[in-house]
């Protein structure tokens, strides 16, 4: 059984909001950029998605335009799961985006008031990919969020830091995670029967 976690990480920044918003309304609304379009549909065509039997996706409009071109390709329905949803940041205060994401690579229990830890997003997604396998069988395709495959990987990989201090997650000596600024990050899981993982691999596009 195999499940393929993609996100695409090409929002549309030029966004001025004359309403008050909170941080968490942002980003599930924020859209994919011109240039996210174009990575959406390049993941589409990919051979190793032809035989994909299921799409889910979170709830966020990125994710949910990223998988609208498998879905029309293959003539699938995309199942919604708030599960899948990103990481919630919670109330920064005086804290940045930055150090926040530093502090909690540091300590997978870190959270803010109102957000999630590592731990706790990443406990949120073996819950929901436990209910998928339960469900679903052979090829999945998973529209998600890095943050969110970040808490999921370092519960099932080996985690450490580069000569940068930066974290990277490994599997069976492979690197399959890192803070590399990247278009998109589509990592392969290979489950047997029991869902216990067998191995893990990262596409590239």
């Amino acid at each position: 059984m195999e499940v393929y976690f993609i996100c695409n990480n090409l929002f549309e920044n030029n966004l001025s909001y004359n309403n008050r918003q909170d941080i968490e309304q942002k980003k599930m609304t924020r859209p994919l950029s011109i240039e996210g379009e174009g990575i959406a549909k390049n993941i589409a065509v990919l051979d190793d998605f032809m035989d994909v039997n299921s799409i889910y996706s979170s709830m966020y409009a990125s994710s949910l335009a990223s998988a609208k071109y498998l879905a029309n390709r293959l003539d699938k329905i995309i199942i919604v799961d708030e599960d899948l949803n990103d990481c919630k940041i919670g109330t920064l205060g005086s804290k940045s985006l930055k150090m926040v994401k530093f502090m909690q690579n540091h300590d997978f229990n870190i959270k803010l008031n109102g957000g999630e830890s590592l731990e706790e997003v990443g406990s949120r997604m073996e819950r929901v990919v436990q209910r998928i396998l339960d469900i679903e069988d052979n090829k999945i395709a998973v529209y998600t969020h890095k943050r969110a495959l970040l808490g999921y990987l370092i519960r099932n990989a080996q985690t450490g830091y580069n000569l940068d201090d930066d974290l990277i997650v490994e599997f069976n000596d492979k690197v399959i995670y890192s803070e590399a600024d990247k278009d998109a990050d589509i990592v392969k899981v290979t489950y047997d029967r029991g869902h216990n993982i067998l191995d893990i691999d990262i596409i590239d596009i």
